[in-house]
């Protein structure tokens, strides 16, 4: 099969941005589809995305073709002066958009010929369904292209209850596209690795706001009990969030790591006892699949992202964002039996087992 993805979710040049698109057009391309890309950049939203704006040119990387074309504004735009004279849908078996960009193009590409296509929900199109600001055109623009959809791929269960519920007619197209890791589970079954005497937590994503984690540091300095908390990424909340330890005093117990590769990530995972992200609109969240399976008790936030595959006090904690919530998670956690505790640690790594990135992409596939 021969699918054309549409996307401005794929990196170019190893660009830091999520991987998870490319990681999927990777097991496609092992399972012996063809792949190419066509990248929307509308400059000022890259511009006020704090991304780098990439030169408009046909690139060649990882077997993959990417058309990566560049445009002022979402309004007026021209996608077929962009592309080669022989460019046609007829040459695709389907196409496949992420991202509301990526809708936008799909159906610029659409007036002109027909094909089989897929369009996928992340937290993104939501907000831009439900955000009045969006209302005139984006939100409109969007149903259009779930209108016009064979099959819509939620990228979580969550995701999939929330577009079902905000657009009911479309409930018959819509499956779970989920995604997947490919990291080696710790074996646990001979060591008790979990502190007690000092815990070992850790996060690792960008530092903007809506991740949260101011939320746990304020948690934390009211946690009676050694700790080192691990901060692994950066942004633009970084100096408040040191800031916030310092006045909590704190800051002695709060490490930041920086951007790490993703390698370091999983090993930095490892040693820890406790991974906790409470991210608002968040669209899954590889990197809890990948604390799960470095053995880490995982607390999220409930109703949200990878809420559906984390199942509460089963492989996973899942609380409303609030330090007060999280507070008495912690506690819980620390009260708990070492038996317990491996037993949670052991249904986590079970469920980050089975979702790999070979079984996400054919379950993408085949569902359509």
């Amino acid at each position: 099969m021969k699918i054309l993805l549409v996307t401005d979710l794929y990196p170019i040049n190893e660009e830091d941005i999520s991987r998870v698109l490319f990681y999927f057009v990777r097991e496609w391309q092992n399972q012996g589809h063809e792949v190419e890309v066509i990248r929307p950049n509308f400059i000022f939203n890259t511009k006020i995305r704090g991304r780098k704006i990439i030169k408009e040119k046909i690139y060649q990387e990882y077997g993959t073709k990417i058309y990566n074309i560049n445009f002022i504004t979402p309004f007026w735009f021209n996608v077929r002066k962009k592309l080669p004279s022989d460019f046609s849908l007829n040459n695709y078996d389907v196409m496949i958009s992420h991202m509301p960009s990526g809708a936008l193009m799909a159906l610029r590409l659409l007036e002109k010929e027909n094909i089989k296509y897929i369009c996928a929900v992340h937290a993104s199109d939501i907000v831009v369904l439900k955000n009045i600001k969006y209302s005139v055109y984006f939100s409109q623009k969007l149903k259009q292209a779930y209108k016009k959809a064979y099959k819509i791929a939620a990228r979580s269960p969550v995701l999939q209850q929330k577009i079902e519920q905000t657009i009911p007619e479309i409930q018959d197209k819509t499956f779970v596209a989920y995604s997947g890791i490919n990291k080696p589970p710790k074996d646990i079954d001979n060591e008790v690795s979990f502190n007690y005497k000092t815990l070992k937590i850790c996060t690792a994503s960008s530092l903007i706001k809506r991740k949260n984690i101011d939320i746990i540091i304020k948690a934390l300095a009211n946690l009676n009990c050694n700790f080192i908390f691990s901060i692994i990424g950066e942004g633009t909340e970084q100096i408040k969030l040191k800031k916030s330890a310092k006045k909590l005093g704190i800051e002695n117990k709060v490490q930041f790591l920086g951007r790490l590769p993703r390698d370091k990530v999983y090993e930095a995972m490892q040693n820890n006892d406790i991974f906790i992200l409470l991210s608002d609109n968040e669209t899954f969240g590889l990197v809890y699949l990948e604390a799960m399976a470095a053995g880490n008790i995982i607390i999220a936030k409930k109703n949200d992202g990878i809420d559906g595959i984390l199942k509460d006090g089963q492989n996973a904690f899942l609380i409303n964002p609030t330090n007060e919530e999280l507070e008495v998670c912690l506690k819980k956690i620390i009260n708990l039996k070492e038996a317990e505790i491996k037993k949670i640690r052991l249904k986590a790594m079970e469920t980050a087992e089975k979702m790999t990135s070979k079984t996400a992409a054919e379950n993408y596939l085949d569902n359509l």
